[in-house]
């Protein structure tokens, strides 16, 4: 693109070598260069997206932080509630493991009162417990892979929507330098 900026002595100069008198070579240059105040030259276009490039920088990294921060209270809340669930369970099997370890106590001095009878029951009481725990386990489990596949769904939204942010500011920069680009032209053929 060529320059509309232009040495304004030199041009009063050419005028007045011309055979214009001073003041009229002066008033002809000063004239010309106010219309050409407005007009976009190179340096006044970079300027102008050094500016927009530095407005969309500065949106980007603070959306960025925002999503950083958000994430870090997001997994910080996930890591609260695991260890909650962790000191719940943990709990839970210590109680149970202490109603088994006394539950088989009484069951082993009553066995050795009366083998026969007895030990079927025994048998089929420790099968109901252990049944009982496998199924309680997975429900258990069945809950931790349900929170952690509710927080991978929450993390993929989070990611989508860094994406589309991403996407719409790179369409504003494609759209603003498209509509500059056309400006220029229509200037430039005006």
């Amino acid at each position: 693109m060529p320059s509309a900026e232009f040495d304004t002595l030199a041009e009063t100069r050419e005028l007045r070598d011309a055979g214009i008198e001073a003041a009229h070579a002066e008033a002809i240059v000063n004239t010309v260069r106010r219309t050409q105040d407005g007009l976009l030259t190179e340096s006044r276009f970079e300027a102008a997206m050094a500016e927009q490039r530095a407005y969309l920088d500065a949106r980007l990294d603070k959306q960025s932080a925002y999503l950083d921060t958000r994430l870090d209270k997001q997994n910080a809340y996930l890591d609260t509630r695991l260890d909650k669930q962790n000191a719940y369970l943990d709990t839970r099997l210590g109680e149970q493991n202490a109603y088994l370890e006394k539950s088989l106590g009484e069951q082993n001095a009553y066995l050795e009162k009366s083998m026969g009878e007895q030990r079927a029951f025994l048998v089929k009481s420790l099968g109901e417990q252990q049944a009982q725990l496998v199924k309680g386990m997975g429900e258990q489990r069945a809950y931790f892979e349900k929170r952690l596949g509710e927080t991978n769904l929450a993390i993929a939204d989070m990611k989508s929507e860094i994406y589309r942010y991403m996407w719409l500011h790179g369409t504003m920069i494609v759209l603003v330098l498209t509509s500059m680009y056309a400006m220029v032209e229509s200037w430039l053929r005006g």
